[in-house]
């Protein structure tokens, strides 16, 4: 009977080290303590693991980096986001190579095929690519998506309908009986998931709702969907996000709308500078650093434990409205 190969599973498990440390110590020595290296190395001998094993060649050709991919950098979503993965990634003994699509598809197919052969794994943060698409890169190199959800794929959200919810109870709350979302990029799965739970949410409360879109998830796009408005204005809007709701209510406040008094705005994401338009912008806080670090987390376990995490993994993380001054009673005429 065969005996069965030692792996280096087996000698973190004796050393009581993770993986990473156990491939670190025989790739890259000096990236380890001397009694970590001593540890790992007396725990190969003991199981008499053979550094020649295909299991040691594979994961010899390791990088230690991981792909991180967003659709805008000079989006502070994003850099916050980022901010978290580098955490993450710097505990776990990893490089980050960030790959800023611009919101461009065809620019992040380039980079994402470019990246493959000098990354581990790959964290897509706001891919506009299909879900055929993404199913055929994880069939290539491990992918986590984070803001969305795919079929297959290990992935990383914020709980849209929790967050919609609050929302739409604090307009309520405020008077509003009418509510407009204006929408995102129209290949963006947030965006979709935003609107069906703005909808709900709407229902459960009373609110009509409209959708007004797609615009650009830039502070222009938020003017332009002012611009863009015909007829009388809602009680309250809801935005896409944050530098979208910065743009609408800075052009409503320059045509002379009064913020509440005549219009609630809600954003997306609470970025820092949501805090110093006016009073601030009443917005839903998303744990961005928190979901950074916890879509690296993920990719680092699937790649350093394969066989123990076959089936995907899709988690949710919790979502807060924080009211400013940006929201408040409708003054009855």
């Amino acid at each position: 009977m065969t005996a069965k190969r030692v792996t280096i599973y087996d000698v973190a498990q004796q050393a009581g080290v993770a993986p990473s440390t156990v491939s670190r110590a025989f790739s890259r020595p000096g990236r380890v303590s001397a009694a970590t290296h001593a540890k790992v190395m007396t725990a190969a001998k003991q199981l008499d693991y053979r550094t020649s094993t295909p299991e040691t060649q594979e994961r010899s050709e390791r990088h230690q980096r991981l792909g991180i991919e967003v659709p805008d950098l000079t989006n502070p979503y994003f850099a916050e986001l980022v901010s978290g993965m580098q955490e993450a990634a710097h505990e776990n003994g990893y490089l980050l190579l960030l790959l800023d699509s611009t919101e461009d598809e065809a620019r992040e197919r380039q980079s994402l095929e470019s990246a493959i052969n000098v990354v581990d794994g790959i964290v897509l943060a706001g891919t506009r690519l299909s879900d055929a698409t993404l199913n055929h890169l994880t069939k290539r190199i491990p992918v986590v998506v984070a803001n969305r959800r795919v079929a297959g794929l290990d992935s990383v959200t914020p709980d849209y309908e929790h967050g919609m919810g609050q929302a739409m109870a604090h307009l309520a709350e405020t008077g509003a009986r009418t509510v407009t979302y204006i929408a995102g990029p129209v290949n963006s799965w947030s965006d979709g998931e935003r609107w069906r739970a703005a909808r709900v949410a709407a229902r459960a409360h009373g609110l009509l709702i409209r959708r007004h879109g797609p615009f650009a998830p830039t502070t222009f796009g938020g003017e332009e969907a002012f611009e863009q408005f015909t007829g009388a204005l809602p009680d309250a809007v809801i935005c896409y996000n944050d530098l979208c709701a910065v743009g609408f209510l800075i052009s409503a406040l320059r045509a002379g709308v009064r913020v509440p008094a005549d219009l609630s705005v809600v954003g997306h994401d609470d970025i820092d500078l949501s805090r110093f338009i006016g009073g601030g912008l009443t917005t839903l806080v998303t744990p961005k650093r928190a979901q950074g670090r916890a879509a690296v987390e993920r990719l680092v376990r699937r790649l350093e434990n394969p066989s123990a995490h076959r089936t995907p993994v899709e988690g949710s993380l919790p979502m807060r409205l924080v009211p400013r001054a940006s929201t408040g009673p409708r003054e009855q005429r």
